[in-house]
């Protein structure tokens, strides 16, 4: 029991390693806010009803995230994985690889936060209608009315940007 326990802790761990890197977040404070928001559960851990573990840590860990960036007041900038370059992998696909997350991620910083929050949550976490409801305290049928409009926004946006590159 308590190595499924272990696992399914580890699974949200890694899941929220990823949706911090997705957010800006560096490996190192991805790793820092992750190891803090699990102490902070640990602490609250009584208080934290079992079905909503998962919301909660993530709610947790965005919140620090948040906070982090409210105190630096400025977006972290990743650089181009270096591992990606020692796989012979031409210079000119990393640069318009890195060129496309580059719209795609300024594209999402122009969106409500609210409509970049539930596409990085579809998208990057492929989280279920029902998971990104019950961890946004929403009805289903609202997300999905929500994610429709922040999908189009979202191509509206993008699309207007990559039309001004190209002028």
């Amino acid at each position: 029991m308590d190595r499924l326990l272990n696992e399914q802790l580890l699974k949200v761990m890694n899941d929220l390693y990823f949706y911090l890197l997705k957010l800006g977040a560096d490996q190192e404070l991805a790793e820092d806010i992750i190891q803090e928001s699990v102490y902070k559960s640990m602490i609250y851990l009584e208080s934290i009803d079992t079905d909503k573990y998962k919301a909660w840590l993530f709610k947790a860990a965005i919140n620090l995230y948040y906070d982090h960036c409210r105190k630096l007041k400025k977006s972290s900038v990743r650089s181009v994985d270096e591992s990606i370059i020692a796989h012979s992998v031409l210079i000119e696909d990393v640069l318009i690889e890195k060129e496309n997350k580059v719209q795609v991620r300024r594209a999402l910083e122009r969106l409500p936060c609210i409509y970049k929050q539930l596409l990085q949550l579809k998208y990057g976490l492929e989280w279920s209608y029902q998971q990104i409801a019950e961890y946004l305290e929403m009805n289903p049928k609202s997300v999905k009315t929500y994610l429709a409009r922040a999908r189009a926004k979202f191509k509206k946006i993008y699309r207007r940007e990559e039309n001004e590159e190209n002028k």
